[in-house]
């Protein structure tokens, strides 16, 4: 089990293959305060809002290597800069975990398939 704790007040603890399922037909079991990510749950679906595909993403960035991680993602018109490191204008760089920060506009051509999902994942299918 993996705790996200947000920036309002609770905790969610979660883990894949549970009851509830998203809308990337991914099943998670859940604990706590869907809320810190923004998260409902329906009559067991997950749907995301501000954070798309947030469960999948943190999990891939916790169990990515052996030992134990803090991931940290910056509030959306903001980012984390180090020396040498290049800076955007009003914040926003790749990784975030805000929709601001994930989605981005892609054009495809000469094929007439298209990935089940939207995101950069599916493309390698």
């Amino acid at each position: 089990m993996h705790v996200i704790s947000g920036v309002r007040p609770g905790r969610l603890i979660f883990k894949p293959n549970g009851p509830l399922v998203d809308e990337y037909e991914q099943s998670w079991d859940l604990a706590g305060d869907a809320g810190v990510l923004n998260l409902t749950v329906k009559n067991n679906k997950i749907f995301y809002d501000e954070y798309p595909d947030a469960l999948a993403r943190l999990y891939s960035s916790l169990t990515s290597h052996g030992g134990n991680y803090l991931v940290a993602s910056a509030k959306p018109g903001f980012e984390f800069i180090g020396e040498g490191s290049p800076t955007h204008v009003g914040g926003a760089s790749h990784g975030g975990l805000h929709k601001q920060d994930s989605l981005v506009p892609m054009i495809i051509t000469g094929t007439d398939s298209s990935p089940k999902h939207l995101r950069i994942i599916d493309l390698k299918d």
